[in-house]
C-alpha cells in the first residue's frame, strides 16, 4: 500500500495528470481543484478526501474507496468508477457524464443537481441517495436500486420514458412511485 502525505504543496496540487496512485492511501487528503485527468486511482483509499472541484476526466477509480469524500463540483466526465464505494459521498453538482458506475455503491450519496447523462449505472446501488435535480438522460440504469432515493425535482420522466421504449432491465423504484 502506498502512503501519501496529507499535506500537498500548492505547486503539487496544480496538475497530477495521468499519475499512478493505484492502491494509494489518501484518506482525508486535500486534492481540491487538482487536475487528475486520466489518473489511475484504482483501489485507492480516498475516504473523507476533499476532491471539491477536482478534474477527474477519464480517471480510473475502479474499486476505489471514496466513502464520505467531497466531490462536489468535480468533473468526472468519462471516469471509470466501476465497483467504487461512494456511500455518503458528496457529489452535488458534479459532472459524471458518460462515467462508468457499474456495480458502484452510492448508498446515501448526495447527487443533487449532478449530471449523470449517458452514465453507466448497471447494478449500481443508489438506495437512500439524494438525486433531486439530477439528470439521467441516456443513462443505463439496468438493475439499479433506487429504493428510498430522494427523487424530488428529478427528471424521472426521462428514466421512465427510456423504460417504456425498450428498456430491457429492471429498475427498482421506490414503492411510493409504483401504482398498484
Amino acid at each position: 500500500m502506498k502512503l501519501v502525505s496529507k499535506s500537498w504543496h500548492q505547486s503539487q496540487k496544480q496538475s497530477l495528470r495521468e499519475i499512478d496512485l493505484s492502491g494509494a492511501y489518501l484518506s482525508r487528503v486535500d486534492l481540491s481543484v487538482t487536475d487528475l485527468t486520466g489518473a489511475n486511482l484504482s483501489a485507492a483509499f480516498l475516504t473523507g478526501a476533499d476532491l471539491t472541484g477536482a478534474y477527474l476526466r477519464g480517471a480510473y477509480l475502479i474499486g476505489a474507496d471514496l466513502r464520505g469524500a467531497d466531490l462536489s463540483g468535480a468533473d468526472l466526465t468519462g471516469a471509470d468508477l466501476t465497483g467504487a464505494y461512494l456511500s455518503g459521498a458528496d457529489l452535488r453538482g458534479a459532472d459524471l457524464s458518460g462515467a462508468y458506475l457499474t456495480g458502484a455503491e452510492l448508498c446515501g450519496a448526495d447527487l443533487s443537481n449532478a449530471s449523470l447523462r449517458g452514465c453507466h449505472l448497471r447494478e449500481a446501488d443508489l438506495s437512500g441517495a439524494d438525486i433531486k435535480g439530477a439528470e439521467f438522460c441516456g443513462s443505463d440504469l439496468t438493475g439499479a436500486d433506487l429504493t428510498g432515493a430522494d427523487l424530488t425535482e428529478n427528471q424521472l420522466f426521462e428514466i421512465m420514458y427510456r423504460s417504456a421504449s425498450g428498456y430491457t432491465g429492471k429498475l427498482k423504484l421506490p414503492s411510493s412511485l409504483i401504482s398498484a
